[in-house]
């Protein structure tokens, strides 16, 4: 019976054996144990003093970005707004403590408790102060380790480069900075081996930007500073502006060739050919405004509406004249270089060319224009002449300019690419 009661038992032994483990390893410290410990850390603590036991050594600050969402970019004034939080970690030789003595793995302090890196944002634009604030708390491990997560809305220089624009690709850094402390002293550096010190958290697509890559690097060791850079490679989406803007753009460009269309005796011609006139410079104006006062960089889309405007006074000029050729009296003689005008414009339209062929073998066709020097060319015929004779002229200008535009544009938006 002994044997067998033994033999029942062990099983049950067994379970209250492993419960009694358990609840032991589950049992945490308490309320007051969490409070005698925290005291004990911060006894005699100066946030003042770098936490190292030798004050010769260097605190190395480990960081890495994450990003929450591009909130803005601002080329007129150039800067760049972003929300995201810092990681930053080190190690603190004051607050470490023995875990298997307290049982307690993790303590939180708050930031104005214990001490912080004086990490500010450098090439910010607004406020120059500490990242965080009093209400942030920071997780310390027994080994000392502390991870502090400042979550900001940073607003941050950025040089834009209006050249492509709308096809254009920018690269803003945001740049952290030890203020106070020479690299000696506080060494702010990127995580060792980290593939991806910039990251994301929980991100939100931004409408008109997206990111195309990612890059971080530290200061070099010669250098006092102690700084962080984080770059964002950002790449505009076009089509809003393909829509509103250039299509508009182009569709004046030929709607402006209609001038040399409409009749003289209309009465509409220059007015028309002064509302195109104008809404280019509406257009450039509108450009004017997604862009900044900058000197060293033009864009390329401004070029090409200051060229059409140069065309359309060249268009207003030559109505000008045109209008006040064809009213003229039919008793004054048209000179040489207007017959000449209207003998290209008869050439072009083939209206008055006689055909003559030669069978010898075989057929060629021979083409003479007629002897316009007998016939009668009034100022009619010559203001019709200027009319096409322009309206070709200018087709080829607007074609070779938006091709050259076009071409430049997807050009350089692939080399930068």
């Amino acid at each position: 019976m002994p044997g067998h009661f033994l033999i029942f038992t062990s099983p049950i032994a067994v379970i209250l054996c492993c419960c009694a483990a358990l609840i032991d390893i589950t049992s945490g410290a308490s309320v007051e144990e969490y409070k005698l410990l925290q005291s004990t850390l911060l006894t005699n603590y100066s946030t003042s003093v770098r936490p190292l036991l030798d004050q010769d050594d260097t605190v190395f600050v480990y960081s890495g970005f994450y990003l929450a969402g591009i909130n803005e970019v601002d080329a007129v004034n150039q800067r760049l707004i972003t929300t995201g939080f810092l990681e930053l970690s080190w190690d603190d030789e004051f607050l470490q403590w023995d875990e298997d003595e307290f049982d307690i793995q993790t303590l939180y302090f708050k930031q104005k408790d214990i001490w912080t890196p004086d990490v500010v944002l450098k090439n910010g634009i607004t406020t120059f102060e500490e990242l965080g604030g009093e209400f942030y708390y920071l997780q310390v491990t027994s080994d000392g380790r502390v991870t502090w997560l400042p979550f900001q809305v940073l607003e941050s220089k950025c040089f834009i480069d209006i050249t492509y624009f709308p096809f254009d690709d920018q690269k803003c850094s945001i740049t952290f900075h030890s203020w106070s402390f020479s690299k000696d002293e506080v060494n702010v550096t990127l995580f060792v081996d980290d593939p991806s010190p910039v990251d994301s958290y929980n991100y939100v697509e931004n409408s008109v930007w997206g990111i195309v890559s990612t890059d971080a690097f530290a200061s070099p060791e010669i250098e006092a500073e102690s700084e962080v850079t984080f770059i964002l490679h950002l790449r505009r989406k076009p089509l809003y502006f393909i829509v509103n803007l250039i299509s508009p753009i182009v569709l004046l460009g030929v709607v402006r060739l209609l001038v040399f269309v409409i009749p003289a005796d209309a009465g509409e011609k220059m007015s028309f050919a002064m509302a195109v006139f104008l809404s280019f410079a509406v257009f450039l104006s509108i450009i004017s405004m997604h862009l900044p006062t900058n000197s060293e960089k033009t864009s390329l889309l401004g070029v090409y509406i200051v060229v059409q405007m140069i065309i359309g006074v060249g268009t207003i000029v030559i109505s000008s004249f045109q209008l006040r050729l064809h009213h003229r009296k039919s008793e004054r003689k048209v000179g040489v270089f207007f017959r000449g005008v209207v003998k290209v414009e008869r050439f072009l339209r083939c209206t008055t060319c006689n055909e003559s062929r030669k069978v010898s073998g075989e057929k060629n066709v021979e083409v003479s224009l007629h002897d316009d020097d007998n016939g009668i060319i009034n100022w009619t015929d010559v203001s019709s002449a200027i009319d096409f004779v322009s309206f070709w002229t200018m087709l080829v200008f607007e074609i070779t300019a938006m091709t050259i535009i076009i071409a430049t544009l997807i050009g350089g938006y692939d080399l930068i690419g």
